[in-house]
């Protein structure tokens, strides 16, 4: 059996997906009551970090917006400038037991370490043609978020936090991975707040895009996306894709299947990009971690 939900960002998150579908499971196995969704008043005020600077601001708009040129309206959905393209990566846990030692001894963790050795690769292949990417968004779970559990499901966007790293003095294509991955868990700005000011002040007036504004990365490691459980049976695989982004492209990490041809673990790494950066991100990915 396949199962599949399609979702407009604008009813909630990616954890809020992964929570619905989990949920709903459980009502069809009666083991729930559909009554289960949580009351905007039920919501926790989640605290921001202030130890984390917050405004970075270029041309009145945060680093990790984009404004859309022509309104979308009700089809949530951009027109981008070159055909984008979406691949699959499946890095094994051996494979990233053979990326991490890179990284012992630093507060850096398997996602980072994976964001730092795309965001090389990309830099690489796009240096070829055009300007290597210096700032990207970073889009992580809020650790203060509610993610509903099992006695309810919050349907929210307010359950990641929206960080931008940048590295103006350093050549990406060329530097180390680990210098890379230190920048993306230790320096980054939040402009979660700043960009949640923004959408009030706006009132819908406006449209932007957050997804591919800059080379994204999102850590969907926390996704609830083998919870889903029907008749005693739990998913082979699954897996997170998201369309409509911005012409810089997005990179989703997700946890791996448990058992998946013989490969245990590891992690599923999603991209969407210019379809003429596959190719070169794929020989790459290869060479680097003998990835396919």
């Amino acid at each position: 059996m396949s199962i599949g939900l399609s979702w407009a960002h604008v009813l909630g998150d990616a954890f809020s997906a992964s929570n619905f579908i989990n949920v709903w499971a459980q009502i069809m196995d009666g083991q729930l009551s559909p009554q289960l969704f949580l009351d905007k008043s039920t919501r926790t005020n989640y605290k921001l970090n202030n130890n984390i600077p917050i405004l970075s601001i270029v041309g009145n708009l945060p680093f990790s917006l984009k404004r859309v040129d022509h309104p979308v309206g009700d089809h949530w959905k951009i027109t981008n400038t070159c055909k984008m393209q979406s691949h699959s990566f499946h890095i094994t846990q051996n494979q990233l037991n053979q990326l991490i030692p890179k990284f012992c001894g630093t507060k850096v963790k398997p996602f980072d370490a994976i964001c730092a050795t795309m965001w090389k690769i990309l830099a690489k292949v796009r240096g070829k043609y055009s300007s290597e990417p210096k700032i990207v968004t970073i889009i992580r779970r809020d650790e203060n978020a509610c993610d509903g559990g099992t006695t309810g499901v919050l349907l929210s966007n307010d359950q990641v936090i929206i960080n931008i790293v940048e590295a103006n003095d350093v050549k990406v294509s060329e530097a180390d991975t680990l210098e890379l991955a230190e920048l993306i868990a230790e320096k980054t700005v939040d402009e979660t707040r700043v960009v949640n000011e923004l959408m009030e002040k706006e009132n819908g007036v406006s449209d932007f895009i957050v997804y591919g504004a800059n080379l994204t990365f999102v850590n969907l490691e926390e996704a609830r996306i083998y919870d889903l459980e029907l008749r005693g049976k739990k998913p082979i695989f699954a897996s997170c894709n998201i369309s409509g982004v911005g012409d810089e492209g997005v990179v989703l990490v997700l946890p791996g299947p448990e058992n998946l041809n013989g490969k245990e673990g590891g992690k599923i790494v999603n991209v969407n990009l210019p379809k003429d950066q596959i190719k070169g991100l794929k020989n790459e990915m290869r060479e680097e971690l003998g990835v396919f």
